[in-house]
């Protein structure tokens, strides 16, 4: 009898989690396009007025306000669904869960949802690139050499790669991700 009560509950909830689904794809998609169009803004601007300008220092308030929006969209998604997989919301959308979660200030937030996605990488639904990225950018946010070399910074006014876990077996990992060879 509780199954005759269930089944009919099941079959109706399902077109409301996939109603949920594709409006959660179509507000990630519409915070990828912001993200997109505000990030191609920076090489331009850096380019005509330099890293340390005031135009430079504004365009920076603007991306950090925008993540900060961008985690408080994705924080709720990720705490009721979980880390959803390009089979749900399409691999747009999936990548956004990344980014967001990667522009975060705080590295306990990536610390948090990092495992919700190597468990989707592992399964194929979500980037092994991406998870390796995340991976490396906790190892030296925790002052630690990152696995993959996905992390650069400014060494003497030069972009370099941050320190690398165990250098001579670097690209045997990063093909194990899909990531290209580092020569």
């Amino acid at each position: 009898m509780k199954y005759l009560i269930y089944f009919p509950l099941l079959i109706t909830s399902l077109p409301l989690f996939s109603q949920d689904l594709d409006s959660i794809r179509q507000q990630l998609e519409s915070l990828d396009e912001q993200n997109v169009k505000l990030r191609e803004s920076v090489m331009p601007t850096v380019k005509k007025y330099g890293f340390g300008s005031p135009q430079m220092d504004s365009l920076d308030v603007l991306i950090r306000e925008f993540d900060s929006v961008a985690l408080s969209i994705v924080v709720p998604i990720l705490d009721k669904h979980g880390w959803l997989g390009k089979s749900q919301i399409g691999e747009a959308a999936n990548g956004v869960l990344f980014v967001t979660i990667q522009h975060a200030r705080d590295n306990e937030i990536r610390k948090r949802y990092f495992p919700m996605l190597k468990k989707a990488a592992e399964s194929g639904e979500s980037s092994l690139s991406a998870m390796a990225t995340m991976q490396d950018r906790i190892l030296i946010m925790d002052g630690k050499p990152q696995h993959y070399g996905t992390q650069s910074g400014m060494v003497n006014g030069k972009m370099e790669m941050l320190p690398v876990k165990d250098p001579q077996k670097l690209n045997e990992r990063r093909k194990q991700v899909g990531l290209q060879r580092m020569e």
